[in-house]
């Protein structure tokens, strides 16, 4: 007779991994996220990756737009603009419409949508980093992040296995096509560097000593000095962006050559 561990053991390895995920995790979504689905479908919009990615930023950003309270016209058109973007037939926009609408609801399962909308896209980094670059926009739509807002960004980051670096980098782009249109947007707040996040920008590992430090300073800003760039024919974000690099990569150099660690 076999022993009950054996038998407990065979039967988890008979399920499939995402069988074994809807079994343990309840998804209060599956009916909901099914519906749409079925709907897009009807309406001729792709499958797969693309539907997946249909619900989950449209169903997000009503969700962040309506974080603090109120939908602002602002985000309305930012919303507009999506959908004009993904040349959205008729009968997609309204699909679109009613997703963000059921995403400003309070008690709106947000993990849930972000666990299902990682399950389908997972394998599709690109796809996740658009998704948040989509939802950065909305929370900068009215020109700054309030706490509830970056809140919720780092909720999506995390759920989606997006870095702290790969954040910063969307942000930085951003905040960037936002001063090249001449959009109002307010300061950026000061973020805390740690010795290893000056390491990564240096791209230095901790040990490194001064004269590594100095190479890899150089390095850096002939790399993203704004003025080499426009000599290289760059585009006015990419310009904007460098200035914010180079701040960056100037204040790790600080910070290294300071530190009693690589002294």
């Amino acid at each position: 007779m076999p022993r009950l561990a054996d038998v407990v053991t065979q039967t988890i390895r008979s399920i499939s991994p995402s069988a074994l995920s809807e079994r343990l995790f309840r998804d209060p979504l599956a009916p909901w996220w099914k519906n749409f689905q079925q709907k897009l479908d009807t309406s001729g919009y792709e499958s797969g990756v693309q539907g997946a990615f249909f619900i989950a930023n449209f169903a997000a950003m009503g969700h962040l737009a309506k974080c603090d309270g109120r939908i602002k016209h602002v985000e309305i058109e930012l919303a507009t603009q999506v959908m004009a973007h993904l040349k959205l037939s008729a009968e997609q926009k309204q699909l679109a419409i009613r997703l963000f609408n059921e995403g400003k609801h309070n008690d709106f399962a947000l993990d849930t949508l972000l666990w299902r909308f990682k399950r389908e896209c997972g394998h599709r980094v690109s796809v996740l980093q658009v998704f948040i670059e989509i939802q950065l926009k909305m929370a900068y739509a009215d020109a700054s992040l309030n706490d509830k807002e970056i809140k919720i960004i780092k909720q999506m980051c995390k759920r989606l296995d997006v870095s702290e670096s790969i954040y910063t980098r969307i942000e930085r782009r951003v905040r960037a096509e936002k001063k090249a249109a001449n959009q109002p947007l307010a300061s950026a707040p000061k973020k805390a560097f740690s010795l290893n996040d000056a390491c990564e920008i240096l791209g230095i590992n901790r040990w490194a000593d001064r004269g590594q430090i100095k190479l890899a300073y150089r390095r850096m800003i002939g790399k993203y000095h704004p003025d080499k760039l426009l000599s290289r024919g760059a585009s006015d974000v990419e310009v904007i962006e460098a200035h914010d690099i180079v701040h960056d990569i100037k204040h790790a150099y600080e910070m290294l050559i300071k530190s009693k660690r690589v002294r």
